[in-house]
């Protein structure tokens, strides 16, 4: 299983599927997550602590416990955790495990 950490916190596959991933990311208080899109995946996230800000397409708002954020494919998207926040995501499509990056792009300009 993948895991990848840094300053912003870690990101660590729980189960990595055929066609889809669950994976646990935690997020200290600053940090920005995302900025990116992914053309041929689904996403969908849960929130388990904390409380980020959201950015999805031209919509901002704010996500903390128990919230639900789904994540079309070709849709911009972006988290800033304005305190220390962990959620779990699950990815169906291209963008999963090892695979992360076919199907991750960065965006021209950040939407956070």
């Amino acid at each position: 299983m993948k895991t990848f950490e840094d300053e912003r916190g870690k990101i660590e596959d729980l189960i990595v599927g055929k066609d889809f991933s669950v994976t646990h990311i935690t997020f200290t208080k600053g940090a920005v997550r995302g900025n990116h899109l992914h053309k041929e995946t689904v996403q969908l996230d849960t929130i388990l602590k904390g409380k980020l800000k959201c950015v999805k397409g031209n919509n901002t708002g704010t996500a903390e416990k128990e919230d639900v954020i789904g994540i079309e494919a070709n849709t911009p998207h972006a988290y800033e955790a304005l305190e220390d926040s962990e959620m779990i995501s699950i990815c169906f499509g291209k963008r999963i495990g090892e695979d992360y990056s076919k199907d991750t792009y960065a965006l021209q300009k950040n939407l956070i």
